[in-house]
């Protein structure tokens, strides 16, 4: 029998667990020995929940996060009345535990999320538990949990972060990704030179050097036609993300940053254009 009352509101990735939970549980889901059976009107999910947090935690494995009864009680509860499924019928803190780690793919990165809003300062088990398993999230959470791995010294973990930032927002934001920062690592200098990551405000100078934009220009140039090369040199920048330095000509992306050209720059796009297109401009 559905409960009555409302839930209190879950991040959008929850979803995904119920939709998981659902498909475990689906008829019943009763699984080996005979069950206890309750009375007509169902099992009291929050007394249910409240005798048995204690006894999942630990059999799942997760009582080495070192959380109190009333921080896993914030966490899990709504997730453990996911899991318990089917209120017609008693199941034990064995069994939701079970189903908790069967689900631990879709259930880990929602409890990662959690931990993440509601810690101040998490211990070195529990950064890594949120680092390893945070999902889609990251993109909202990584620059607290890039301040408290660098506090950390977790440059393993840091690593993975990065990893982790890179691949969702290619999934989800743009496929082309943004600028390299240089001070954090992060894909994330934004189009006004902000790092949506680690804070900081980035000179030109700096997102020349991270992308090697002497280097890549000239390939840019030598890879044009003349007609094209010759139409670059009445600008005065060029766009580049992580992927490809390109003329303002051509499709603008939302990560694509202008970069203005200094003397040098200019230089070289003027030797280019002279070393390929002398000839065919004097014809």
């Amino acid at each position: 029998m559905p409960r009555r009352g409302s839930r209190k509101q879950k991040p959008s990735d929850e979803g995904e667990v119920s939709a998981k939970v659902a498909a475990e549980t689906g008829g019943g889901g009763e699984r080996g020995a005979t069950k206890r059976r309750t009375s007509k009107r169902g099992v009291n999910l929050d007394s249910w929940v409240e005798r048995n947090i204690d006894e999942v935690v630990l059999r799942s494995g997760l009582d080495y996060l070192g959380l109190s009864r009333d921080m896993w009680l914030e966490v899990l509860r709504d997730i453990l009345e996911e899991l318990y499924g089917s209120t017609t019928s008693y199941k034990s803190a064995e069994d939701v535990a079970k189903r908790l780690i069967r689900n631990s793919d879709r259930v880990y990165p929602v409890i990662a999320s959690r931990l993440a809003y509601v810690l101040e300062k998490p211990t070195a088990d529990q950064l890594e538990f949120i680092v390893s398993n945070v999902g889609d999230a990251v993109l909202d959470l990584a620059p607290r949990l890039y301040r408290w791995t660098l506090e950390a010294g977790r440059e393993d973990l840091l690593g993975t972060l990065r990893y982790k930032w890179a691949s969702t927002w290619s999934r989800l934001r743009t496929p082309v990704l943004p600028v390299r920062c240089p001070r954090c690592g992060f894909n994330s200098v934004m189009p006004d030179l902000s790092c949506t990551v680690c804070g900081a405000l980035l000179s030109e100078r700096e997102v020349k050097v991270s992308v090697d934009l002497v280097r890549r220009l000239e390939e840019l140039a030598r890879s044009m036609t003349c007609s094209e090369l010759g139409n670059l040199l009445r600008y005065d920048y060029v766009l580049v993300n992580d992927l490809e330095v390109k003329p303002p000509s051509a499709s603008r992306l939302v990560v694509d940053v202008e970069v203005y050209l200094g003397r040098e720059e200019k230089n070289l796009l003027k030797k280019v254009y002279e070393e390929r297109c002398r000839h065919a401009a004097a014809e």
